[in-house]
């Protein structure tokens, strides 16, 4: 993992981040290897970038770098400030927001603008919340590319 942090701060050092700003904390989660990189606020949104795809691009930068000191069963997920946590919670609760209209309105939703792990999250939100036994997820192909879509069973 030192290794990994020691890149990392070799990339934020190239934009003119210094070493005595980061900050790392580490978890584990299962099979997450859960590594959040604390910033100055003003510096972090540059790492991030819109809807989180600058973030989404170093995690994949620094994990094509390091594939080999990960084991296989393990994923890596890069976050900044906190940033990806705080967007997945609101994901989730956004869904479980969303399969209640649903479900009075009995009109399915569609998200379509989510990558797969998004998506992932939203099935997993509702499938596993027995309160939505009612409620269905599934993903499928669109015009737009992969949606996810919300509907009474």
């Amino acid at each position: 993992m030192q290794k990994m942090k020691d890149r990392i701060i070799r990339i934020f050092d190239f934009y003119g981040v210094e070493a005595s700003e980061i900050n790392f904390e580490e978890t584990a989660e299962g099979e997450k290897i859960y590594l959040n990189i604390v910033l100055p606020e003003e510096k972090a949104k540059h790492f991030i970038g819109a809807k989180g795809e600058t973030l989404e691009s170093l995690e994949i930068l620094v994990r094509l770098a390091h594939q080999e000191e990960i084991e296989e069963n393990q994923r890596l997920v890069i976050d900044i400030n906190g940033y990806r946590k705080e967007r997945e919670n609101r994901l989730q609760e956004k869904a479980l927001q969303i399969a209640e209209k649903v479900r009075e309105s009995g009109r399915e939703y569609v998200f379509n603008d989510l990558n797969s792990y998004e998506r992932f999250l939203v099935h997993s939100a509702i499938g596993e919340n027995p309160d939505f036994s009612d409620i269905e997820t599934f993903s499928e192909d669109d015009t737009f590319g992969r949606v996810l879509v919300i509907r009474k069973k």
